[in-house]
């Protein structure tokens, strides 16, 4: 194989398994995952019901599926990847189609389901796994009375075999495929594996594996073993052709519990996720010699689910947190690779060229002359067969990207009358701005500036009143004559004096009563010009009362009755 002869290139110290976490996919608080056949995308299923489809490539969302109410258990991908296959909690089987991103159909149990697996062949196929009564296989092509056919599997201890009897005292979590789809695997209660025939669905063999119950079966992509995660703390393999099992695969020091297991793309390891609480702990062993290769530590939590991915060494773990974490080979740059003899510097050195280094033209081959009139083929590409599709061609309707659906007229028109349903947000004024235009116009032209009288909103006077009349502008100012009020500095005849007092009264009687930014006095003496237009003009002292008089009217009866008092 051409994996076996480049590891023995590369060297001993060379090998094709993760190493580090390169990347993690966060759309949702994930539970489970596949990749595809071809390893081009990836299914995530989430705890509220979603199904997030990834490019593995871009590593960005390129579908989101929703029909589930309750957490995904378990994904599976057709062999051309056009359907996709997804259990869940709420007692539900929904098949995808995955191009169009829509719900091609749903099948209902009566209980959960904890495992679906798609036939490696047959798109109208798969076989599903409830709580009650068990395993069931779901012809899809069919009518839905006919459609689903509960899977026999028996005990030694029934003598019936296949029957109800043997149902209530064997519990199935787990049924999947074998290589061609020829038969179908069922992991039982007791630590028994049945064997039984797509066609006939007869149970022809019962293979002995531990004391605990089956947690997960999974075939390499040759289809010539398959391992068995038990609940007795063991991992084992066994071969397809006799069911002869073939060793074991465990932590010695610790003697954890597997919540998952996989083959690696090539099939030469074996991978075992650890099942401890806190643990992000990926075990990665050796499968012809059962030997531990690595050990992956990742952050403090658990892991619910793993895969590999099909084609390259990549590893897709599901984390307690909810994030998928992308495992691959940290690469480090090598020189030497390239060229025995290079050296790595340190520092420019001078290099001294030898008289008779390029000396050796004239020994070089003569060019062969090539056919120019030779025709090449460019068009005709070769298949070139991986994996589990040794045997077959590529299919021609395979689905391996995804394109990002774009955004139709229709949908723009409903969003841009959305917009304009909605209700406007209160513009900034812009009358400063144009009275500061047209008062700038009519110094330049040499006229007299018209005096433009501010009207203000309710919202305007009632944000005012809840801020005690003062502007940040004018604060500092009503502070200044308010104390030259009490000091006697201005005549408490005047204007300014007036309403500095009659400020200072309404803060001494605890009366939110509104002062205009016009009655404040400049150091000088002077009006001061008006703290809502930006004009720079001057108020008269008949439009001070006349604002002041709308301000109080507003206001409120009790400040136009102190008003009135002063």
């Amino acid at each position: 194989r051409i994996v076996k002869m480049n590891s023995t290139l590369l060297g001993p110290t060379s090998q094709d398994i993760p190493e580090a976490v390169e990347h993690f996919l966060d759309d949702g608080i994930a539970v489970t995952c596949r990749f595809n056949r071809k390893g081009t995308l990836l299914a995530v299923g989430c705890n509220d019901g979603h199904v997030v489809i990834w490019d593995v490539d871009t590593r960005s969302t390129v579908s989101s599926l929703a029909s589930h109410v309750q957490a995904v258990t378990c994904l599976s991908w057709s062999r051309t990847g056009r359907r996709l296959f997804s259990s869940s909690t709420d007692c539900t089987v929904v098949v995808w189609d995955v191009q169009a991103g829509k719900k091609f159909k749903t099948y209902r149990f009566d209980s959960p389901v904890m495992s679906v697996r798609a036939h490696p062949r047959n798109r109208n196929l798969f076989v599903a796994c409830p709580i009650n009564p068990g395993p069931v296989i779901v012809h899809i092509d069919r009518p839905d009375e006919e459609a689903i056919t509960p899977l026999p599997f028996d005990d030694e201890s029934d003598p019936t075999p296949g029957g109800l009897a043997a149902r209530s005292k064997v519990e199935a979590g787990v049924a999947v495929f074998g290589k061609n789809g020829a038969k179908i695997y069922i992991g039982g209660s007791k630590g028994k594996v049945y064997v039984v025939e797509t066609a006939t669905l007869a149970v022809t063999q019962t293979i002995m594996v531990g004391s605990g119950s089956i947690k997960g079966i999974e075939f390499n992509h040759r289809g010539d073993a398959f391992i068995v995660n038990c609940s007795d703390r063991h991992i084992r393999s066994f071969s397809t052709a006799d069911c002869v099992p073939l060793r074991k695969y465990l932590d010695i020091v610790n003697r954890v519990q597997w919540r998952t297991c996989c083959f690696s793309n090539s099939s030469d390891y074996v991978v075992g996720a650890s099942a401890k609480e806190a643990d992000h702990h990926i075990f990665i062993w050796e499968h012809e010699k059962g030997n531990l290769v690595k050990m992956l530590e990742g952050l403090k939590e658990s892991i619910l689910d793993l895969a590999w991915h099909p084609r390259r060494p990549m590893i897709a773990s599901v984390s307690s947190s909810g994030f998928v974490y992308l495992w691959s080979i940290t690469y480090t740059e090598n020189w030497s690779a390239f060229a025995p003899d290079f050296k790595e510097l340190e520092e420019n050195v001078e290099y001294i060229e030898r008289e008779d280094e390029f000396d050796n033209v004239g020994l070089r081959p003569a060019r062969q002359e090539c056919d120019e009139e030779a025709d090449v083929d460019i068009l005709t590409m070769d298949v070139y067969h991986f994996a589990s599709s040794e045997d077959e061609p590529m299919s021609e309707e395979e689905l391996l990207y995804i394109a990002a659906a774009p955004i139709d007229d229709a949908e723009m028109l409903q969003m841009a009358a959305a917009a304009a349903a909605a209700p406007p947000k209160r513009p900034a004024t812009t009358a400063p701005l144009k009275r500061a235009a047209a008062a700038a116009a009519a110094a330049a032209a040499g006229e007299t500036v018209p005096r433009v009288k501010h009207t203000r909103t309710a919202e305007e006077k009632l944000r005012r009143r809840k801020s005690g009349g003062r502007s940040a502008k004018g604060g500092k100012a009503r502070h200044k004559s308010a104390n030259s009020a009490e000091d006697g500095a201005t005549p408490s005849g005047t204007g300014a004096g007036a309403g500095a007092a009659d400020e200072s009264q309404g803060m001494e009687g605890g009366d939110s009563q509104l002062l205009d930014d016009s009655q404040v006095q400049s150091p000088g003496g002077s009006p001061g010009p008006r703290g809502d237009e930006d004009t720079g003009t001057q108020t008269q002292e008949g439009g001070q009362a006349e604002e002041e008089a709308s301000e109080r009217e507003a206001v409120g009866a009790e400040g136009e009755g102190e008003g009135e008092g002063e």
